[in-house]
C-alpha cells in the first residue's frame, strides 16, 4: 500500500511538472505568434471645414492613432522615428481617368506631429491619441491629407540602410466656396 502511494505521488508530481512546462511553452508560443515585438497603429484622418474670412476657409484636421495591440510601443525622434501630416494641393487640370497619388501635388504644409509631442509618443495598449491641426486654405481648392507614422526597427535592410516599418492614412478634402 505504501509503495502504491509513493508511485502515485511521483506520478502526480511528474504530471504537474509536465503541465507547468506545457503551459510555459504554450505562453511563449502565443507570445511569439502574437508578435511580441511588433507594433500596429490604426490611423484615421477626420476633417471639418469652417468659414474663416473672405475666400479663405479653416480646415480642422484630427489625426487619430490607436494602438489596438496588447503591447505598448514608442515613437522616439532621437531614434529617427517620425509621425507627420502632409497637406498637398491636387492639380485642377486632370482629365477623366487621371490618377493622383497621395504624394503628388504641391506641398502646402508638412507638420511634424512627433515634434509637437516633445519628440516622444508612448502608445500604451488600447491607447488612442488625437492630434488636431488647423490650416488656412483658399476656397475652391482640393487637397490630400496624408498622416504617416514610421518606426525604426533597430536593424538594417539588405542595402545597409536603417530598416523601418510604417503605417499611414490618407484622405481627400474639397474646400467648398
Amino acid at each position: 500500500m505504501k509503495r502504491a502511494i509513493e508511485i502515485s505521488d511521483l506520478a502526480l508530481k511528474t504530471l504537474s511538472c509536465i503541465a507547468i512546462l506545457c503551459a510555459g511553452g504554450w505562453a511563449l508560443w502565443v507570445f511569439w505568434l502574437g508578435g511580441a515585438t511588433d507594433w500596429q497603429a490604426n490611423i484615421a484622418v477626420d476633417t471639418q471645414v469652417l468659414p474663416y474670412r473672405d475666400d479663405l476657409r479653416l480646415l480642422v484636421v484630427h489625426v487619430k492613432a490607436k494602438n489596438p495591440r496588447s503591447t505598448s510601443f514608442d515613437l522616439d525622434s532621437t531614434q529617427h522615428d517620425s509621425y507627420t501630416l502632409r497637406v498637398r494641393k491636387i492639380a485642377t487640370d486632370g482629365k477623366a481617368g487621371t490618377v493622383f497619388h497621395e504624394d503628388e501635388g504641391d506641398l502646402i504644409a508638412s507638420i511634424d506631429l512627433l515634434k509637437l509631442a516633445s519628440g516622444n509618443y508612448e502608445f500604451l495598449p488600447g491607447a488612442e491619441m488625437d492630434d488636431m491641426q488647423t490650416i488656412v486654405l483658399p476656397a475652391g481648392s482640393t487637397i490630400t491629407l496624408t498622416a504617416d507614422m514610421e518606426l525604426h526597427t533597430g536593424s538594417v535592410d539588405e542595402h545597409g540602410n536603417p530598416d523601418t516599418d510604417s503605417n499611414g492614412a490618407s484622405t481627400v478634402v474639397r474646400i467648398e466656396p
